[in-house]
């Protein structure tokens, strides 16, 4: 069922649980001393009915407002000692409210705080005990989402992340259905792909790597055809969206849930936002475990053929210090599948994107081919997202974004005495051209060299069994390219994971909770 247009308000008292409210419309929200109100105060002095919260549409949205309807009056956290008395006020994203306003002493009033966390899908209300979602903090906001922290409210142990589709109110049915295509496909990465154990190359561990999707609301969009089959109508260049008609009307909120992180963004981690960062700042072996967690992030995707064209300082969740130091990517909006040559060079607005710079907007880890070619991407698969991990290693060096911009000017032309471990001639391949970029399981290894030494040092010794076995099977080396290679590399590339991380693949594998790529 459609949902009426609202919003949700949580009001809260002192350090009690917020009671959430999906207000309508066409409705108001009491407060006072009467015991069918809303939110109950049970105060000498507050009146029966002591004020209401409405909403009132507007050109530009609609507002929240307060209305005094008591004695005593109503106090607001902006003007308290302009109290209302039987008029409205409009209230901002967050505030409070104090009631009543005109008391005796202290004690005998409350102050309850509104906040106006917006219109939202399947909020939970708590006087019709309806809807699932209790919503908390906006955690995150990008072009085409908006990432609220909720709890399930048929399982309050549940806390999730829920992503609503983001498009301006005046938007055209057009723009709004492709919004939430890329909402759709995002999801479905992750559940028909990388956190799907019947796909063939599933890992467990390495899809720790990602965030996963729990469930996808935003509509229906081809009956009876499989994901690979809805990809390639709704990607297909001459698809036009202005005559796209759905089977059924899609949801006027689309969103999908995603496990809840744990951690914070590595550009806030790292103090380049508006907070603080870690403290103590990352150590030189933390910042190389990151890199190389991202590089076997990029191997597993890799693997798929997928490339991930977004992977940068906000799209990587850390949490952990030392030797428990984790990683995990998030927003997958962009991802693509490298299915086709015609893909390259796909100007279907779901495949496309803009990389037009300005003094204000730079794409540091957009590689120039895209940015220059009018290409999405370049061979091989993993061209585009190493790239980008060169200039996420650059920005670990250097300290900053700017300092990894000009660091990388110079590399060109002169010696930085590598970066983490990886020296000048890896580090010029990452950001080389396409077809020389290293793939990722060799920039992983050079990293692994460098943080684990004592690891790969044990792992390749001639006396290792697994040396022992490789000498007499004549095989050298470790396949640069180990997603193309069935048998031992694989297991050699998990063997250098369990001594780096303690992770006993050998116990996964027996138990058959992991997967290794075919």
């Amino acid at each position: 069922v459609e949902e009426l247009e609202g919003k949700v308000l949580a009001i809260s008292r002192g350090q009690e649980p917020a009671q959430q409210f999906n207000l309508h419309v066409s409705e108001v929200l009491s407060i006072g001393r009467a015991s069918e109100c809303d939110v109950v105060v049970e105060l000498r002095g507050v009146s029966a009915r002591h004020a209401e919260i409405f909403l009132r549409p507007g050109g530009d949205g609609t507002e929240v407002l307060v209305r005094d309807m008591s004695t005593n009056g109503t106090g607001t956290i902006q003007a308290e000692s302009q109290p209302l008395r039987g008029e409205s006020r409009v209230l901002g994203e967050q505030c409070q409210l104090l009631i009543p306003f005109n008391r005796k002493s202290p004690e005998l009033a409350v102050c309850l705080t509104v906040r106006v966390i917006g219109e939202l899908p399947d909020a939970y209300d708590s006087r019709r005990r309806t809807g699932r979602w209790r919503y908390h903090e906006k955690l995150g906001e990008g072009a085409l989402g908006v990432v609220f922290r909720a709890f399930d409210s048929t399982d309050e142990t549940c806390e999730v992340a829920v992503k609503v589709s983001k498009v301006a109110k005046t938007a055209k049915p057009a723009s709004r259905a492709r919004n939430a295509y890329i909402l759709h496909r995002e999801a479905q990465w992750s559940l028909e792909w990388l956190h799907n154990q019947n796909r063939p190359n599933f890992c467990l561990r390495r899809s720790a790597f990602f965030v996963r999707y729990l469930e996808d609301h935003t509509g229906t969009w081809a009956t009876g055809m499989g994901f690979d089959e809805e990809r390639e109508m709704f990607e297909a260049a001459d698809f036009s969206w202005d005559k796209f008609a759905p089977e059924l009307p899609l949801p006027r909120h689309p969103y999908v849930v995603m496990e809840l992180a744990p951690g914070k963004t590595l550009h806030a981690a790292m103090g380049w936002g508006h907070e603080p960062g870690a403290d103590p700042p990352y150590t030189l072996e933390e910042k190389a475990a990151f890199a190389e967690q991202g590089a076997e992030a990029l191997e597993y995707l890799s693997s798929f053929g997928l490339i991930h064209r977004d992977f940068r300082t906000t799209n990587l969740i850390v949490h952990g210090r030392g030797e428990c130091s984790r990683i995990c990517v998030i927003d997958m909006g962009h991802t693509i599948a490298a299915v086709s040559e015609g893909q390259r060079r796909n100007r279907s607005p779901v495949v496309k994107c803009s990389w037009r710079e300005s003094k204000m907007k730079r794409f540091d880890w957009a590689p120039a081919e895209v940015k220059e070619a009018s290409v999405n991407f370049a061979r091989p698969v993993h061209a585009f997202d190493v790239y980008s991990l060169g200039v996420l290693v650059l920005q670990f060096a250097s300290g900053g974004i700017s300092a990894a911009r000009a660091a990388a000017a110079r590399l060109a032309n002169e010696e930085l005495g590598g970066a983490l471990g990886l020296d000048d001639a890896l580090l010029r391949r990452m950001l080389g051209p396409p077809a020389e970029r290293p793939n990722p399981f060799e920039v992983r290894r050079a990293l692994l060299c460098f943080h684990r030494p004592h690891a790969m040092r044990t792992l390749l010794s001639p006396h290792s069994p697994r040396a022992r076995s490789r000498s007499r099977s004549g095989n050298r080396g470790v396949d640069p390219a180990p997603w193309r290679v069935p048998g031992e590399e694989w297991e050699l590339v998990d063997e250098l994971s369990a001594a780096a991380y303690g992770t006993d693949t050998e116990a996964l594998k027996a138990s058959g909770s992991d997967t290794e790529p075919e």
